[in-house]
């Protein structure tokens, strides 16, 4: 009886190779597992790099990005935007001592840019002189590398000279790769840019004893058809497979839960995305898109790490300069006892002071601030703002995983604790208040690059009838990850829903329905394309497909993709 319920698990009962390359890591694997085989770190090609996406003469550049692609095989994925950690870790530690060389010089202009702008964010006119008197102490060698640099920059040669040069292994700093104003129109670039990458994901899987013959890419169907053109082209011709097949990654996830009307959402790393689909089909007419995701939200727990540093040494300050103030002019006698000036409203003041005995509570809150004050005071000032800046995105995405959640206004659901992060041998005080404003730059990012803007753009553009979308909702991506998004997620839509003076749309806010597959949401577009895979109505790309420039036009005008139960 056993046998007869055993599954077989060989690796030939697998048909085909699943492929999806998001905009921070690469999965692959076959086609019926519930998890990729591999995790790759993806090029730096969806950030702008230099190196890579302004070498029209010199094509060495497409391969020095790729020479930098860390992989890990059989990754253990817990579920989190960084799940992907450990399979990427050996490739990092092996590329790290370049990273940090290439790096050098442009992290030290952005730590002097960052440390002025949260020096500068304090609005207490009394501590501008204190302020200005660190800047002027400690910008003064950064400033001096930055005017070096700059002029390094102006004197050579270069195609654009408003753009900062980022090396080809650099993960960290690089500017935002816009696909709306530049990309590169070079298909050969593309083509053999893709060819290697490819290489470097395939060449193990290809020794095993899979016969698979065709592979299924998962594509974001609105970047540039010349970039999901070269892709397909360089797996139908560098390798043995007979053919391929594409699948918008937006409407893989439906057939985890069977639905063919929802509202897709992708919280993702670079860019959050909507796309609605009704009975199938995607309306791709309504596709909303705001620039925000995990990448920004990176950069937002830097700025408040270092925040809460500055602001502790200011305070600090303060308090040093009220005391010499204050004994300048009190004079006390013989018989009198003189006790410094305190100030207990923010609890950083370490003036000398006379213990009272307390209860309960009272002791606890000091008894915390203490140590608050003892382990913000550990390390120097220059020295933890540096620290904070060396760590790795993966770093960041690991504590933000463990500590970092949005706060729930209305049921007032938050934590008042302060918690301890180490990281190579320091320990980096996370306040309370920290662990939930970096999160809420998905919902306050400036120039309408937020969710709040997204909903309200959506809604504006359905008609009537189209509004019953909504009736369910699914999220994917790392972003969805994080603890109360999705509380957080309907508190805007239902807000947005109440702006509208539509009567259909006021009865919509009680038949909303949000969807749970059991599946991690940054693998549930992998895991769906997994399941579609095995229906029969993927057509087929081949050689001669690209010869008559089928597939071309397909990938432009995308004319088959609908879900169907």
């Amino acid at each position: 009886m056993e046998g007869r319920f055993k599954k077989s698990d060989s690796e030939s009962d697998y048909k085909y190779y699943v492929l999806q390359i998001g905009r921070k890591y690469t999965y692959v694997g076959f086609s019926g597992l519930h998890k990729p085989l591999s995790v790759y770190r993806t090029p730096d090609f969806f950030r702008y790099n230099e190196s890579f996406h302004n070498c029209a003469e010199d094509k060495k550049g497409a391969y020095d990005v790729v020479g930098d692609v860390p992989e890990g095989e059989a990754a253990s994925l817990r579920g989190s935007a960084g799940s992907a950690d450990s399979a990427a870790q050996q490739g990092e530690d092996a590329n790290q001592g370049k990273r940090e060389k290439g790096s050098n010089q442009d992290q030290q202009e952005e730590d002097a840019s960052q440390d002025q702008q949260v020096e500068g964010a304090n609005p207490d006119p009394n501590q501008v002189s204190v302020d200005q008197a660190q800047r002027e102490k400690g910008a003064t060698p950064d400033q001096q590398e930055a005017d070096a640099s700059l002029d390094q920059r102006q004197n050579t040669p270069r195609r654009e000279h408003r753009l900062p040069r980022s090396g080809g292994s650099k993960h960290e700093g690089s500017l935002i790769y816009h696909y709306e104003y530049k990309f590169h129109q070079d298909e050969k670039l593309w083509s053999k840019f893709f060819e290697e990458f490819t290489f470097q994901i395939f060449r193990k899987l290809i020794k095993t004893s899979n016969k698979a013959k065709k592979v299924i890419v998962l594509l974001n169907m609105f970047i540039p058809t010349i970039i999901k053109y070269s892709l397909c082209k360089s797996l139908i011709e560098n390798y043995e497979y007979g053919s391929i097949s594409y699948i918008n990654d937006l409407v893989s996830p439906l057939f985890l839960c069977n639905c063919n009307t929802c509202v897709v959402i992708d919280l993702g790393y670079l860019s959050c995305r909507l796309l609605p689909v009704m009975n199938g089909m995607p309306l791709y007419h309504h596709y909303t898109y705001v620039d925000n995701g995990g990448f920004y939200i990176n950069m937002e727990i830097k700025r408040l790490l270092k925040e809460q540093y500055v602001r502790r040494a200011q305070r600090r300050r303060a308090a040093r300069d009220c005391e010499d103030s204050s004994a300048s002019f009190v004079h006390a006698s013989d018989g009198e006892g003189l006790t410094n000036v305190q100030n207990t409203e923010d609890g950083y003041s370490e003036t000398p002071h006379e213990e009272k005995p307390t209860e309960g509570e009272k002791g606890e809150t000091k008894t915390s601030q203490g140590l608050l004050n003892y382990y913000l005071d550990l390390y120097p000032l220059e020295e933890i703002l540096n620290v904070i800046d060396s760590m790795p995105d993966d770093e960041i995405e690991n504590m933000k995983m463990k500590f970092f959640y949005l706060k729930n206004e209305e049921a007032k659901l938050y934590s008042n604790k302060i918690v301890l992060y180490e990281f190579q041998n320091y320990e980096i005080v996370v306040e309370a208040d920290t662990r939930w404003m970096a999160c809420e730059i998905l919902f306050t990012k400036d120039y309408e690059q937020n969710i709040n803007f997204m909903f309200n753009s959506i809604l504006s553009k359905l008609h009537m009838f189209e509004f019953s979308v909504f009736h369910n909702v699914l999220l994917v991506g790392g972003c969805s990850n994080i603890k109360g998004i999705v509380s957080k997620i309907a508190q805007s839509l239902f807000h947005a829903l109440r702006e509208k003076k539509k009567t259909s749309v006021k009865d919509l806010e009680n038949r909303v329905n949000f969807l749970f597959p059991k599946i991690s949401p940054n693998l549930r577009q992998f895991i769906g394309a997994s399941i579609c895979s095995n229906l029969e109505n993927l057509p087929d790309y081949t050689q001669e497909h690209v010869h008559n420039s089928v597939l071309y036009d397909h990938l432009n005008e995308d004319v088959y993709l609908t879900f169907k139960r």
